[in-house]
């Protein structure tokens, strides 16, 4: 047994000596995934990414890379960094209202995913260029100097959750200014070294996408729950099991401490089941073991665990 796990044993033992009977309470404090700070809840649904294409070469340059950028930050976060957000272009039809249900009803239908973000078309505006700056060591001739155009932007992006509730199109919009590079010999003119930036946009407009992806992504809150147990090794290294977050263990262990003639007990280990199928979200095998438990012999710790356990099974 290594340190932490007699750090523990020794903790709970600990406790035992407060009282005479049983069962004991082991409290564990972890972070919790919550709802994004948009207020949708995006946690095990597929994403969709569409960005519309009004057939300007800059235009469409940008925003495509501004959907991967946001892709990327959304797959990082729910998909451990695997790439499983497809990417979409539509081409813009002039006067039409993406914003509308009936419109990115019809994206999600076609992508087949639960979420569907679609990026509009962006408002570049005029760009400025700095002055060039000598660079140190140039590869080549022509990269004696480096420019940065200053290009001032606009996006609209719309988001529809077919799980929300709401069933409500969700319109966010946003200004920032991308910062594209260009190099020059010092001698081309400006729109030679404007064209050459403005070719640059892709970089800009990935951590553009990162940014925007911020308000979707999941937050983070410490939750505390509270495990029960007995004074034997079977409920000790069960509880063990939880600290360490190795939930298949510590659910085999508690099943088998469930087959037991002691109404007690089993309804301990019920509950500990239900609670660790909630922390799972696998809530409503969570509702079954809780109801193993409140049928058998119920604990003053079920009430708590059964109002989380109905107001998620009501998303």
């Amino acid at each position: 047994m290594n340190a932490m796990k007699r750090g523990i044993v020794l903790f709970l033992l600990a406790a035992l000596t407060l009282s005479s009977c049983g069962p004991y309470s082991y409290t564990l404090t972890m972070e919790m995934r919550q709802p994004s700070k948009s207020g949708l809840d995006l946690d095990r649904k597929s994403f969709a990414v569409a960005c519309l294409n009004d057939g300007d070469a800059a235009d469409s340059a940008f925003i495509m890379s501004v959907s991967e950028g946001f892709a990327r930050s959304l797959e990082e976060e729910y998909f451990a960094g695997e790439p499983v957000i497809g990417i979409y272009t539509i081409g813009k039809t002039p006067g039409a209202d993406y914003s509308s249900r009936d419109s990115v009803m019809n994206v999600l239908l076609d992508t087949g995913s639960d979420v569907v973000f679609i990026f509009d078309s962006p408002d570049l505006e005029k760009a400025t260029l700095s002055a060039p700056q000598a660079v140190a060591k140039p590869v080549v001739r022509d990269s004696a100097y480096l420019v940065e155009a200053s290009v001032p932007f606009s996006l609209r992006l719309y988001v529809y959750d077919s799980m929300n509730p709401d069933d409500k199109v969700l319109v966010y919009t946003g200004k920032s200014v991308a910062k594209p590079v260009a190099y020059t010999d010092g001698f081309q003119s400006d729109s030679v070294v404007l064209a050459r930036a403005m070719a640059s946009l892709s970089a800009p407009g990935l951590e553009t996408g990162e940014i925007s992806g911020g308000p979707f992504l999941p937050q983070w809150q410490a939750e505390s729950f509270s495990f029960t147990y007995y004074d034997s090794e079977p409920w000790i290294e069960a509880v063990i099991a939880a600290h360490e977050y190795r939930w298949s263990d510590a659910i085999g262990q508690w099943i088998k401490l469930s087959d037991t003639g002691n109404m007690q007990r089993r309804s301990c280990a019920a509950y500990n089941l239900a609670l660790t199928f909630h922390i799972l979200d696998q809530q409503q095998i969570a509702k079954e073991w809780l109801d193993v438990s409140d049928s058998t012999y119920p604990l003053h710790l079920s009430y708590d665990l059964r109002k989380k356990i109905e107001a998620k099974l009501k998303k």
